[in-house]
């Protein structure tokens, strides 16, 4: 697909985007609805746009409670990732923040990708080869092996969890937040804000 292709249909998903703010906001204009606040509906349209701009789709967060130095803490994410529209995302080019207020740091890619297969999400063998500062890819759905074989992401189909394995400093306890952006390239970053959960249980969902 040539740039000029790439650039007209960048074009028409934004206006389509802007179109469905438009009738969000609409929506709850005329139906005077009290569900709604100013804040959610700048929520909604902040994400919107974020995810228009930043060509990625952010499907699903997961993470998974663990005992460290004696505290129940999330320190493995797992963020479910696929593309707007098909084309070269060059995984080997995304930097990933994370900020908790207090301390910031930056992640960068290993190099390591492999497929889900049949492993468990949080045992998956390669969550050994990630460590503080960097993140490693899982596929789930890539028809061409483009994510493990050449580390892109090529196509809109394309599908891979994204491996964090979060710094003593900065897992989270029940309650905290952290502030997550992806910056792929192309594409501006896209931000969310994970709050861990008070759970039973040691896998929870942080974003859906």
């Amino acid at each position: 697909m040539n740039d000029q292709a790439k650039l007209g249909i960048f074009a028409g998903i934004l206006l389509i985007g802007f179109i469905l703010i438009g009738a969000v906001s609409a929506s709850v204009i005329m139906t005077g609805s009290n569900n709604i606040s100013e804040e959610d509906l700048n929520k909604i349209t902040n994400e919107v746009v974020d995810e228009i701009c930043s060509y990625l789709q952010i499907k699903h967060i997961v993470g998974k409670y663990q005992t460290i130095q004696g505290e129940e803490k999330i320190q493995k994410i797992a963020i479910l990732i696929k593309p707007l529209v098909s084309q070269d995302i060059d995984v080997s080019r995304m930097t990933i923040e994370l900020s908790n207020g207090e301390q910031f740091q930056l992640l960068f890619y290993n190099g390591l990708a492999e497929s889900l297969n049949s492993h468990s999400l949080f045992e998956h063998p390669l969550w050994v080869s990630v460590t503080p500062g960097t993140f490693s890819l899982i596929s789930t759905i890539d028809d061409d092996n483009s994510i493990i074989n050449s580390h892109l992401i090529n196509k809109n189909t394309d599908m891979t969890f994204i491996l964090l394995k979060l710094p003593d400093d900065i897992a989270m306890r029940y309650g905290d937040e952290l502030k997550v952006t992806i910056l792929p390239s192309p594409g501006m970053g896209r931000t969310v804000t994970l709050e861990s959960p008070l759970s039973t249980k040691h896998v929870v969902t942080l974003y859906e």
